[in-house]
């Protein structure tokens, strides 16, 4: 009989297949259905689950789910807390509510209230009964006891920069501020009052460094004073015509290189405004409408100076021009006055007059000639500044009329009054015979003294003239006619050069014959200067005007070099003419230049030949 083991596998098992059982002691069969039939189902769940009865009578198990908050793990169920998750949410927290704790692993309730014995209160706060914390600080916060925090263990630092933060508190609540908006945020009008400013009263200042520091006002002032003896006006010069501004010309020394218009604008000016007008154009400044001119004359010529005012009073606003007495006189020379003949000849008229008091500066003067009744004028070389000339070449008894003109770089004056003068009658005088003595000595670089012998008898010279020229030149360059005397000062030389220099004599029958010539070197070029001292200077007031010389002299270093002097109205511009000075002793230099010829304020100037050091005396002079 085969066993188990040796029978043949079934492919399927069904309910309906047989199986051997033992019943009794009896072998049987049975089916796989009904042996199966009061057995127990196996049951499959999925975890986390269990096995239990949820409804009502006796029955086979069921599958039991684990709620939210628990977890099965391990066969151990296990609260997570997630149920918490579908507690009701509280609108409002008071001492009364009651916390979910764990305490060592025990699930317990705990009253709000006791949250407050875990915190303490510190250094000036406090914790009422209802919770409220507050700061308990009354007197000054130092960095120790009654600061909020420990600011004294906090790293010092020495320096702030703008974006840095400073805690404020705003509106009741507290916020962080940058360094930079918090200095900028505080203005002059948040600040309480002052009394009126006194001495002692102190402001800020950083000395050296971004550190502040109190200063008074007494010390300010000290400094202030001690600037005022160096402060100088600022120059604004001006080309075009414009209305006055007080933020342009206010205080200013306003100068004015072209002739324009100055108009008043009273509203751009304002009460108080003040400014000097300088001319320093070749014609004349005009003041617009609206000013008031202390000479009535609304021109101040070229060279002048006004004070320009603005001035509110009970009568009004007024835009004030204080004038020169002088000031409505052009640039032109004034008229020659004085005219006069004298040493008549039956060729020759000698004539003089008296130079103008009025007008500008003058370079020159022409002498015009005509046979009375003619209209074309004959005129005469430049004239220098003498005052006398001699007309030659004239017909004998015959009437001549003579006028003089006064000119400078702007143009000649008017003319004077017309002087009518009839020649002697017979025939001329001989020539001049022969000029002897002449020598020829050098004074300065650019200078030399030409002397001669005086003649005498009837036919003997009136004046001279000196001709000169380079050694070795073939012809004679220059000359100067018209000299008197016995001498003169040829000028305008070359430095260390060999000249030729002869001297003819001129009578009313013309010109004799050139002297023998004599030859001379002028001195080197002295060096320049480079520092000057006045010694004595004007002071006090001169009278304008031909005949006047005021005496000067200054320390010149080095003391061999030449200087000048010259008077000029202004003490920034120099002078239009010199004087050359001469050499007194030592290291002392002087010099008697004629007096202005125009009234007004002039200040003394003094410079190297050469324009070296150019030096002017700050206390000015009046001339009238």
């Amino acid at each position: 009989m085969p066993t188990i083991s040796q029978l043949p596998l079934a492919t399927s098992v069904s309910a309906a297949d047989e199986v051997l059982i033992s019943q009794g002691g009896t072998a049987r069969a049975t089916l796989v259905g009904a042996l199966l039939a009061s057995a127990q189902p196996a049951i499959t769940i999925d975890p986390p689950s269990l096995i239990g009865r949820t409804s009502l009578g006796s029955g086979g198990p069921e599958q039991v789910d684990v709620g939210v908050g628990i977890n099965l793990s391990g066969g151990t169920l296990v609260a997570d807390g997630s149920d918490h998750a579908v507690f009701p949410i509280e609108s409002s927290f008071s001492i009364e509510s009651d916390l979910v704790i764990s305490n060592q692993g025990r699930p317990m309730l705990m009253r709000a209230a006791l949250l407050r014995g875990l915190f303490s209160a510190g250094t000036n706060v406090a914790i009422d009964p209802n919770g409220l914390i507050s700061t308990t600080v009354t007197g000054p916060i130092t960095g120790t006891g009654q600061s909020g925090s420990s600011i004294s263990q906090l790293q010092v630092v020495t320096a702030l920069a703008a974006q840095d933060l400073v805690a404020v508190s705003h509106t009741g609540k507290d916020y962080a501020i940058a360094y930079g908006n918090l200095l900028g945020g505080v203005t002059i009008d948040q600040a309480q009052a002052a009394g009126p400013a006194s001495d002692s009263d102190t402001i800020w200042v950083a000395q050296g460094s971004n550190v502040m520091a109190s200063q008074t006002f007494s010390d300010i002032w000290a400094w202030i004073a001690n600037k005022l003896p160096t402060y100088k006006a600022p120059i604004v010069e001006i080309t075009t015509s414009v209305n006055l501004d007080a933020t342009l010309h206010n205080g200013r020394i306003v100068v004015c290189s072209q002739p324009i218009t100055l108009s008043p604008s009273i509203n751009n000016m304002g009460s108080g405004f003040q400014c000097t007008v300088i001319n320093a154009s070749g014609g004349d400044l005009t003041l617009g409408t609206g000013f008031v001119s202390s000479t009535g004359s609304q021109v101040l010529a070229s060279w002048q100076s006004a004070t320009l005012s603005c001035a509110t009073y009970s009568g009004g606003t007024i835009a004030f021009a204080a004038m020169p007495a002088v000031a409505s006189v052009t640039n032109r020379p004034g008229q020659a006055t004085g005219l006069s003949g004298s040493g008549t000849t039956a060729t020759t008229i000698m004539v003089s007059w008296q130079a103008p008091t009025t007008g500008g500066v003058i370079s020159s003067y022409i002498v015009q000639y005509r046979l009375t009744g003619a209209t074309s004028w004959i005129s005469s070389a430049p004239v220098g500044d003498a005052t006398s000339y001699q007309i030659t070449g004239l017909s004998a008894a015959t009437s001549y009329d003579i006028a003089v003109e006064a000119q400078n770089a702007t143009g000649p004056g008017a003319a004077s009054a017309i002087l009518t003068v009839a020649t002697a009658s017979g025939a001329p005088p001989s020539l001049p015979p022969q000029v002897n003595g002449v020598t020829a000595t050098p004074t300065t670089s650019s200078t030399m003294q030409v002397n001669w012998s005086a003649q005498t008898g009837p036919s003997a010279a009136t004046s001279y003239t000196v001709q000169y020229r380079v050694a070795g030149s073939s012809s004679w360059t220059t000359s100067v006619a018209g000299m008197t005397g016995t001498g003169g000062s040829i000028t305008a030389l070359q430095p260390g050069t060999s000249y030729d220099f002869s001297v003819i004599g001129v009578n009313s029958g013309g010109a004799g014959p050139a002297s023998t010539t004599v030859t001379a070197v002028t001195a080197t070029a002295a060096a320049s200067a480079s520092s000057i001292t006045w010694n004595l200077a004007p002071s006090g007031t001169y009278t304008r005007g031909t005949g006047t010389t005021i005496g000067v002299n200054a320390q010149v270093s080095p003391a061999n070099s030449p200087i000048q002097f010259g008077f000029s109205l202004s003490a920034t511009t120099p002078p239009l003419s010199w004087t050359a000075a001469s050499h007194v002793n030592t290291n002392l230099w002087g010099a008697y230049p004629p007096a202005p010829p125009n009234a007004g304020t002039w200040y003394a100037w003094a410079e190297g030949v050469d324009g070296s050091a150019p030096t002017v005396y700050s206390t000015p002079f009046l001339v009238q």
